[in-house]
């Protein structure tokens, strides 16, 4: 018993002693993420969405027809302007200006910069799409 005494004795003034350092050790912070630039073209900006038949089409402009309950004030542009940063799509698949027709039912996502409207993306609708198809005789 007196063995036991002698040696478990050391051993508990050890862990008394060791137990307050260890725990005041904290772990070392997370390194820091750097920060994102705050430039209005680094910032997200959501897209306003608008609907439509396609009117008319060129390289870089779209106009759409926006139907009946669209005018009056608030209501979304019709005309867009297109870039290079504009992505037209049909299920998935891009395409270009050019594979658009006069009567393709589209969504434009687009942003205003300053009194322009530009498209960041169009997408065709299933109803009445005829992107990529053959023009009709005249």
């Amino acid at each position: 018993m007196r063995f036991v005494r002698t040696s478990l004795v050391p051993v508990l003034i050890a862990v008394a002693v060791a137990a307050p350092i260890a725990s005041a050790q904290s772990p070392a912070p997370p390194a820091s993420r750097p920060t994102q630039a705050t430039t209005p073209e680094a910032q997200r900006v959501p897209l306003s969405i608008a609907r439509g038949v396609v009117k008319s089409v060129a390289d870089s402009r779209l106009v759409i027809d926006l139907g009946p309950a669209a005018a009056g004030p608030g209501a979304a542009p019709s005309a867009f302007v297109l870039d290079s940063q504009t992505q037209i799509q049909r299920l998935g698949r891009p395409l270009a200006a050019k594979d658009l027709r006069v009567g393709d039912a589209v969504t434009v996502g687009y942003q205003m910069r300053g009194d322009k409207a530009v498209a960041s993306r169009v997408w065709l609708r299933f109803g009445g799409s005829t992107a990529g198809a053959p023009a009709p005789p005249r």
